[in-house]
């Protein structure tokens, strides 16, 4: 199973001609994304103007892509990776962003993979699997 992070779901939303490709290669039950990177492109579009062109086509964009994907949950699994990720990378000196930390313990938690745009970040959290749609 793979994970879309934010940046997948963002560029599938674009309709970018690689991941449409990457993603045609997998089975649709194989696909999936995670509540944190949900709530960045939610909060991506309600900072747009209310009636905007714009928000209304993301909006929905975002409603068509989640009717197509899995939406892993985030269990109490995903909690305690959540809070080993983050503390290991601290104790490293290597802190990523509390939303990508979530988007891998949440895949993690579920034996995904992830899928992102962010490679050099998400190599940091040990153990996860990540790679670029490009290069898969």
């Amino acid at each position: 199973m793979i994970v879309l992070d934010t940046t997948a779901l963002s560029a599938a939303m674009r309709y970018d001609d690689e991941l449409t490709a990457f993603l045609l290669q997998r089975r649709p039950g194989n696909v999936a994304t995670v509540p944190p990177a949900v709530a960045e492109i939610e909060y991506g579009i309600r900072r747009l103007p209310v009636g905007s062109r714009r928000r209304r086509l993301l909006e929905h964009e975002r409603d068509r892509l989640l009717g197509t994907i899995r939406l892993l949950e985030w269990s109490p699994e995903a909690s305690r990776r959540f809070g080993t990720i983050k503390a290991d990378l601290e104790h490293a000196g290597t802190p990523i962003d509390d939303f990508d930390a979530a988007v891998a313990a949440v895949a993690m938690a579920h034996g995904a993979s992830v899928v992102t745009a962010n490679v050099v970040h998400f190599e940091r959290v040990s153990g996860l699997e990540v790679r670029h749609w490009r290069d898969a």
